[in-house]
């Protein structure tokens, strides 16, 4: 059986020795998965115009396994943003998209509503496929904090989302409620997060309370957001903001890291502007274990974006017993202590929660998230998903 899997978010760096590395939302882990489930496996994503050399990429990106698909990299027409209008490249691109959903028994279409999963999409019903949508976050609430050129075509695309997910046959949501309240399908429906958590082990939480009390007596208190530095969505900003508000106000103890693929331009303005390098330091792009050493040394993971399916990093951080602060995006809800939710863009709000948290909770919400994030182990998700998608590809 031959599986193609399309998603129009993530890109691919082609490097000069012929090796090929993405971001964080893929790894090999989430390669074998759909390997597993066919006899060949297509995988089609959007690559970056330029080329790249390994030792560029490699300490922040994941090297994609070739030997586990047959890869298929397309134009990117996003970016730069004359592609957008360049005919020829969307010409090709649609061509070879059409051709590898033609030759494919199921199609995987993950996050629909761009020019990539749209197409396949309109392929898969031309050419009478099966398919399954994969629904990772809300398409008006991305574009709408995305750009001025993002609010224009935000609830054009809301529309056709409800649209595509009414008429899916099958549909699987990363919530177990905000997105199917939301896009809800006609068809057979499974809530069940794509995260890939790190590996359980029960002296996490021992560990994490001791460096909690290590840095408290050390009077510096770190916190951390992982997200894409250069999309305004991921709300960083408000952080920094809200360090700058507690620093005027007598908390000086507190630091700021961030971590994720971007240059963080804007960030590092910022940062300046409130005089706050000595608090403040972006990190970059990490590999999946420097993740987890990473997240292993915060007292607090603060999530402030502004739009979330069912966000990844701050179940990860559960996982690694973190305290954790976030807004009230999409489905955090679903995650954290409704105490610990602020509403988004609210800085001060978020400022309050982190001083309550310091003096009052560190430990509480240490242990409640640690024990919280267990239903979301490896061997749980992998029984309820694993099903679904078998029932998929043998219909």
């Amino acid at each position: 059986m031959k599986l193609l899997f399309i998603q129009g978010g993530s890109r691919v760096r082609v490097c000069s020795n012929n090796t090929f590395y993405v971001d964080g939302n893929f790894n090999n882990d989430i390669w074998n998965r759909y390997n597993s489930y066919c006899d060949e496996l297509t995988v089609i994503l959007r690559k970056i115009d330029n080329n790249f050399y390994e030792n560029e990429v490699k300490h922040g990106l994941n090297k994609i396994n070739t030997n586990l698909m047959n890869l298929c990299l397309v134009y990117d027409i996003y970016s730069p943003k004359k592609n957008f209008f360049n005919i020829k490249k969307r010409c090709i691109t649609k061509k070879i998209i059409e051709k590898e959903v033609k030759k494919s028994d199921k199609i995987i279409i993950r996050s629909i509503g761009n020019f990539y999963t749209n197409t396949a999409l309109k392929y898969c019903e031309k050419y009478k496929k099966d398919y399954l949508i994969e629904v990772t976050g809300f398409a008006l609430d991305s574009l709408w904090y995305h750009s001025f050129l993002g609010k224009i075509v935000a609830i054009p695309r809301e529309i056709v989302l409800k649209k595509s997910l009414k008429k899916s046959p099958y549909a699987v949501y990363v919530t177990d409620i905000e997105l199917q309240k939301r896009y809800p399908s006609s068809g057979k429906m499974l809530g069940c997060s794509d995260v890939e958590l790190f590996e359980y082990d029960k002296n996490i939480l021992l560990n994490k309370i001791k460096n909690i009390k290590k840095h408290i007596t050390n009077n510096n208190i770190i916190i951390g957001t992982a997200g894409f530095l250069d999309v305004s969505y991921k709300g960083q900003k408000d952080v920094i903001k809200a360090i700058n508000y507690l620093k005027k106000n007598g908390y000086d103890n507190i630091y700021y890291e961030m971590i994720g693929t971007g240059s963080g331009k804007k960030l590092k303005k910022l940062i300046e502007k409130y005089n706050l390098k000595d608090k403040i330091k972006i990190v970059g792009a990490l590999k999946r274990d420097a993740v987890k050493d990473w997240m292993s040394n915060l007292d607090i993971y603060v999530h402030p974006s502004y739009t979330e399916g069912l966000c990844r990093s701050i179940i990860e951080s559960m996982s690694l017993a973190c305290p954790i602060i976030c807004s009230n995006a999409g489905g955090n809800k679903e995650l954290i202590n409704k105490k610990y939710i602020y509403p988004k863009k609210n800085w001060k709000k978020l400022a309050k929660l982190l001083i309550n948290m310091i003096e009052n909770d560190l430990f509480i919400q240490a242990k409640v998230n640690f024990h919280n994030s267990k239903k979301y182990r490896k061997e749980i998700l992998d029984k309820k998903r694993d099903t679904f998608y078998k029932e998929f590809i043998e219909i």
